[in-house]
Order: C-alpha cells, then structure tokens, then sequence
C-alpha cells in the first residue's frame, strides 16, 4: 500500500508540473526589474497569494467531486454571465500560458539541437509544438507516467546548474536594478505561481483519497516556492544587470557548458508544463463542455500556434498579459465562487475557513495587479 506521504505527492505532481514552466524562467528578470528587496517582497506576496486562491479552488472542487472542471467547479456561485467571464478568463490563460511555453519551448530546442540541426526559430518552435503535441494526445494517464521522469530529471539538472553557477555568483550584482515597473513584474510572479488548472489533475490523481487535496496543494506550493527562490537569486547573483527576460540564455558568461545545462533544463520544465496544461484544457473542454476528445485537444493545440504565427513573441508582454491580467481575473472570479459558496454553506466540513477579510485584501490586490499589468 502506497503510504500517506507518496499518496499526497501523487496529488502534488500535477499542481508542480502545472506551475513549475516558463514563469520560473522570467523570474530573474522580474525580480531584477525592481531589486532585490522589493523582488522578494513581491515573490512571497504571490507565493502566498497564489496559495490562497488555489486552497479555496481546492474546497470548491471537492464540494462538485465528480469530474468536474473549472467551469462546472464555479459556474453554479456565478450564475451566467459570471461564469461566462471566470470561463473567458481561464481558457485566456491558459491559452497565453501555452502560447509562452512555445516561444520558450522552440528557443531553448534550437540552442540544444543547432550545433546538429541548424533551424531557425520558426523551425525550431514547430519541432518543440510536434513534440509536445505527440506527448498529449494520449490523454491524462500517459501525461501522468511522463511526468515521474521528466520532473526529478529537470530538478536535478538544476540542481547541477546551481552548483555549477555558485562560483560566478556575487552579491554585488543585487543591485543591478533595471528601468521596470511594480505590476509588471508581480504579474509575471503571480503567472509563476499560478497553476489552478492543475487542482482537479491533483484531485484525480489523489482518487480515493481526494481529501488529502489540501495538503498536496500545499506541498506542491512550498515546493514550488523554494525552487523559484533559489533559481531567480542565484540567476540575479549570477548574471547581475546582464540577466535576461529568457534567464537561462544569459548563461553563455559562464560557459556554453552552462547554457547546455539550462537549456537542457529549461526545454523539460517547459515541456512538462505544455503537457500538463494542454491536458487540464483539453480535459476542461471534454469533461465541461461535453465536447468529443479529438475536437478538444485540437482546439487547445491550435490556438496558440495561431497567435505565434501571427506575431505574439515578446515574451515578458505575453507573461504580463497572462499572468497580471487574465490569471488575476480567474483568481478574482473563483474568490466570488468561493464567498457565494460560503453563504449558501455549500463547503466541505473541512474547508480552509480564510476570514472574509483576507479574502477581501485578496480581491483587493489582484484588482491592483490587473490595473497595474496593462
């Protein structure tokens, strides 16, 4: 028998491949558009926020059970037109999450595979699209299997980078500080951190055992939190005023050895989150809107190659966007699923009872984010 710690880390898994992807890779840029200090104010203050919003899904997810996704999770609080908007919002995500995966995705496989096969980015970005869109199609189950290696081996080569890195890193570079702005840079944290799409993944892998979902929401956040820390500091402290919004490009000063490695690193996380989030849509679509698998994920693979092909490339645009904007309206419209629910007493028993208040300051702050992203 599978014991309660490996049970809730198979709820986990989903939740950190959903989160850990292209926003961990913009991390160093954002937090060097502010400083330092005020970069790790607003790392904890997303942290902290995205755990909240995604503790409060988890109640409203288990209170529907079944297969339910986000718009079947919320759409009974919000009545029509207000799941029509939380619906807009979250497919908007995740469809510009997808969108920033291929922009990434197709960079760092051309760096790994030029020396072999010179392509260019166009090339390059359609391999990485085929690729991923092969690892989808077999559904929830053959994603999951990838997931148990994809994951260790990507936090591994990490950790290898990281020590690898050590030697360059000073503390004098923390105070490059470059010409940015707050909302852009706690919309491209708060992207980062956000992987609501992954709580009913969570759920399903958790099975029986749903009611462990609290805790692997946890684990995956505390997780997800110390990885961030470590790899944006350590690229600032790294690469100082030279770091770059595609972080790991930024390597080659200390060697193309590096650059491999964090190429290398970068190409798995952002594949495993294109798989898990592509699946979470795709599953959105089949499981809420009733439409037929095929159909599905040819609608959640299609959209964001349109938006490649006709120009949407710059990528911290893309990560302001998604995360400062569409991101924070979802968390906003599951916040008012979530206090409607509290008053219909419709919650589990063991719901995270979070005062009225701090849901309030919540609302508050992503209404700031939205205003401040665009």
């Amino acid at each position: 028998m599978q014991s309660d710690i490996s049970r809730v880390w198979a709820g986990a898994r989903p939740l950190i491949g959903t989160m850990v992807g292209v926003g961990m890779l913009g991390l160093p840029f954002a937090v060097l558009q502010v400083g330092v200090v005020v970069g790790a104010v607003e790392m904890i203050l997303a942290a902290l926020l995205s755990y909240l919003v995604l503790r409060l899904y988890g109640d409203l997810v288990l209170m529907r059970g079944g297969k339910a996704r986000f718009i079947h999770v919320i759409g009974r609080e919000l009545g029509h037109v207000g799941t029509g908007i939380a619906s807009f919002a979250y497919i908007a995500s995740i469809f510009g999450a997808l969108l920033a995966y291929l922009i990434f995705g197709g960079q760092f496989l051309r760096v790994l595979l030029f020396s072999v096969v010179p392509m260019t980015i166009t090339q390059s970005t359609m391999f990485f699209f085929l690729l991923a869109a092969f690892l989808t199609i077999g559904g929830s189950l053959f994603v999951a299997k990838v997931q148990k290696a994809l994951l260790p081996l990507g936090f591994a080569l990490l950790c290898v980078l990281m020590i690898v890195a050590f030697s360059h890193m000073t503390i004098d570079r923390f105070t490059a500080i470059s010409s940015g702005n707050i909302g852009l840079s706690f919309g491209m944290m708060f992207f980062a951190f956000f992987g609501i799409a992954g709580v009913p993944e969570a759920r399903d892998a958790l099975g029986r055992g749903s009611r462990r979902l609290p805790r692997a929401i946890m684990c995956a956040a505390a997780s997800v939190a110390c990885v961030y820390a470590v790899f944006a500091f350590g690229m600032v402290a790294t690469m100082g005023a030279l770091t770059t919004e595609n972080a790991l490009l930024g390597l080659s000063t200390i060697g193309s050895g590096a650059v491999f490695v964090g190429s290398s690193i970068a190409f798995l996380v952002t594949t495993s989150a294109f798989m898990n989030l592509s699946t979470a849509l795709t599953n959105t679509f089949l499981y809420d809107v009733r439409m037929r698998f095929l159909p599905a994920w040819l609608l959640t693979m299609s959209i964001p190659l349109f938006f490649f092909f006709f120009g949407a490339r710059h990528i911290s645009t893309v990560l302001s966007i998604t995360g400062g904007v569409f991101s924070a309206l979802t968390a906003i419209m599951v916040l008012i699923a979530y206090e409607r629910a509290r008053v219909s007493a419709d919650l589990p028993k063991h719901s995270m009872r979070v005062s009225q208040w701090v849901v309030g300051l919540a609302f508050v702050v992503l209404v700031g984010m939205m205003i401040g992203s665009v």
